[in-house]
């Protein structure tokens, strides 16, 4: 029993070795990501540095011998980096790039028991840094050759001369100026700890009562020893921007109040600072970021799944509250509303567990850039924006392919050449921005490019070649940009190892439509281009509208709903053959009826609500519904992995009656409404 326990508690220590080295995986691209030519040998490489150490040190303990020496000899590279003997380059950072593949490779081998390839030439790569006496040898060091050095004990001493530590004792009385121009004494104090260890005493012996009390005068005076290894001029500059709104003294030990100087002992010891302070001073090591624990993500994910279920059975009370006509504002309609807002900030909260900053997958976007310039021969800029928008970790999973084939394209098809872009007067580098921020209730993610942007007409030139559309139909400029997802489609006439502007773009559209999203396309010829996707906050609850048409029950996401109003029959017009329009606000809209998703030409409106919607790009359309019932929080659930894929709607929900009801896909019905897509009867 006892060597089975030893062997299940190692184990688990090596699965938390292995989640560390995902860790330092992640820090090491994201410094490499960072790293440029102008780079010295200053805290990036030392913070690469630390990070290939921690995994040596770890795989030393497990016996992984392979990723060890690996890491070891890319150490000993590293090293040659840090003390000045050679400098930051292209070559040296594409080197390094390659060895933290490496690293993630022989890591994945030790923990997935996936195949290893062949590292020779990452080897020999390293290798030309490593400068070997000519005594010993005058050939490449190999790995094998390193001295083994688990423990990381390997250096070499220098001498530093430690700055002094100095006393400083002040006195600090703030005037009314200070307060007046929207200042606070806690600033200064809060400067003042960042130089050193410091206790504080505040007087207030000239404090009057409360009848006395003068607004426009100050009555503090602030007594203050400081730790230092700082001098005197140093502190002096914390208080200049204060001018004449505060009097400071620096004074000797004999001036301090005896009350404080009781506090400070001659030999002052910064370890033992609480066992003397009159008040709880939180010490440097408390003002860390908050404690965190590892958690399984299945773990995670139960509770998502419990979370749901929760709503449903929320809903599930409500309904049986109607049945039993129980009214609003009694005794148990209050508890249960008091009940919604708890599990709604317990939704709220859960959901936050699961999303991660996007920063992830926009430093891995850093890298493909850096490769991708250097094969195109193109000099290109990489702007982010956003990276700690936060993203549903089921969503952010599924984001890195897509990004990373639309970033390729637009280096290598949407960015010119330096030749050509200096010959259009513009920058010789191109430019590329990643962006990520909230709007409406979704995420935007937008790719954007200051290249040549898509040239419709040779697009449906193209289009029409390879048989997808036919040249009698005439298109508009948005229709003719969608084509570049259909798949197969090509504008390049030589296939090369980045692929083409629309090269595979269908599959991009198809991955981001699966986790929920929509992508867009905003482009001016010799301008640029902008892919805009637009995302769900997260795939597993949504804030919906539910209504009803042909006592059936329908779902609207809330943020595609601007307005809702009864339906007034006599201001619709017709458009043409079974298109209507309505007057809304300055404009006319086109309407649907939404018994249109079950029944064909339905077009009976008597005693209808009206919703009106919106996409992305603010196109508008007049929903006409049975009835609107109520709005509330949903669990999503997938109609295609349960049924099938069905035309109009993105996905479906259990109500609390036990009722399914789908959820209106509002782009789908928008496009349809402008001809780009057919609205099916959903049987």
């Amino acid at each position: 029993m006892n060597n089975y326990v030893e062997t299940d508690d190692l184990e688990s220590i090596r699965l938390i070795f292995f989640e560390e080295c995902g860790e330092q995986l992640s820090l090491l691209e994201e410094e490499l990501s960072s790293l440029d030519a102008t780079t010295g040998p200053g805290e990036k490489i030392n913070t690469i540095f630390r990070a290939v150490h921690s995994i040596k040190g770890g795989a030393g303990a497990f016996g992984m011998e392979k990723l060890v020496r690996f890491s070891h000899l890319f150490e000993a590279v590293l090293e040659k980096f840090r003390g000045g003997e050679c400098m930051v380059d292209q070559a040296a950072i594409a080197t390094f790039l390659k060895a933290a593949d490496v690293l993630t490779d022989i890591v994945a081998f030790y923990r997935d028991g996936t195949d290893l390839s062949a590292q020779d030439d990452v080897v020999e790569e390293l290798d030309r840094y490593i400068n070997v006496p000519e005594a010993l040898s005058k050939s490449p060091v190999s790995v094998e050759e390193l001295p083994e050095d688990i423990d990381g004990i390997s250096f070499t001493p220098i001498k530093i001369d430690l700055p002094k530590e100095e006393k400083f004792l002040l006195e600090i009385t703030p005037r009314i100026g200070l307060y007046e121009s929207g200042d606070d004494i806690r600033n200064i104090l809060s400067f003042l700890e960042k130089k050193g260890e410091m206790e504080v005493e505040i007087q207030c012996d000239d404090l009057p009562n409360i009848e006395e009390f003068n607004v426009n005068k100050t009555y503090s005076t602030w007594n203050i020893v400081i730790f230092s290894n700082e001098n005197k001029n140093s502190l002096e500059e914390i208080f200049e921007w204060s001018g004449d709104n505060i009097k400071v003294e620096f004074l000797e030990e004999k001036h301090i109040s005896c009350k404080l100087a009781e506090k400070i002992p001659n030999n002052f010891d910064k370890n033992k600072v609480d066992e003397f302070s009159g008040a709880q001073k939180p010490s440097r090591d408390s003002r860390k970021e908050n404690p965190t624990i590892r958690v399984d993500t299945k773990r995670v994910d139960k509770l998502v799944d419990l979370l749901s279920e929760l709503v449903i059975n929320q809903g599930a009370i409500r309904s049986q509250m109607k049945v039993n006509d129980i009214r609003p504002g009694s005794a148990l309609d209050i508890v249960i509303s008091e009940l919604d807002q708890l599990t709604h900030e317990l939704q709220e909260n859960v959901m936050a567990m699961r999303a991660h900053p996007i920063k992830t997958v926009f430093q891995r976007m850093g890298r493909i850039v850096r490769e991708t310039s250097r094969v195109s021969g193109k000099d290109v800029i990489l702007h982010l924006e956003g990276e700690d928008t936060e993203v549903d970790r089921s969503i952010l999973e599924k984001l890195s392919d897509p990004l990373t084939h639309m970033v390729r394209n637009a280096i290598d098809h949407g960015l010119e050449s330096t030749d050509l872009r200096i010959a259009a007067g513009k920058p010789a580098e191109g430019k590329l921005s990643l962006r990520a921020f909230h709007r409406s209730g979704r995420i935007i993610i937008e790719i954007e490019d200051d290249g040549a942007g898509l040239n419709c007409e040779k697009i449906y030139q193209k289009a029409i070649s390879k048989g997808i559309i036919n040249n009698s139909i005439p298109m508009e400029k948005e229709e003719i940009q969608s084509l570049i997802f259909e798949p197969g489609f090509s504008t390049v006439e030589n296939v090369s190892d980045l692929s083409g502007r629309g090269v595979g773009m269908d599959v991009v559209r198809k991955s981001i439509s699966e986790i929920g999203g929509r992508i867009s396309i905003l482009t001016e010829e010799h301008k640029g281009t902008l892919f805009s996707i637009s995302l769900p906050l997260t795939l597993a609850v949504v804030e919906g509208l539910i209504f009803r048409t042909q006592k059936q029950n329908f779902i609207v996401p809330v943020s595609g709903v601007v307005e809702a109003f009864l339906f007034q029959e006599s201001k619709k017009f017709k458009i043409s053959e079974d298109v209507w329009g309505y007057p809304y606000r300055d404009e006319y809209i086109p309407i649907i009826n939404s018994t249109n998703l079950i029944e064909k030409n339905k077009i009976e409106t008597k005693n209808s609500s009206c919703l009106i919607i919106e996409n992305e790009k603010k196109e508008k359309l007049a929903l006409i519904v049975d009835e609107i019932i109520d709005q509330s929080r949903f669990v999503v659930k997938s109609i295609e992995k349960n049924y099938k894929k069905i035309s109009g709607f993105s996905s479906a929900t259990i109500l609390g009656d036990g009722g399914v009801a789908l959820i209106v896909d509002v782009d789908f019905l928008i496009e349809s409404v402008s001809g780009k897509k057919n609205v099916r009867a959903a049987k």
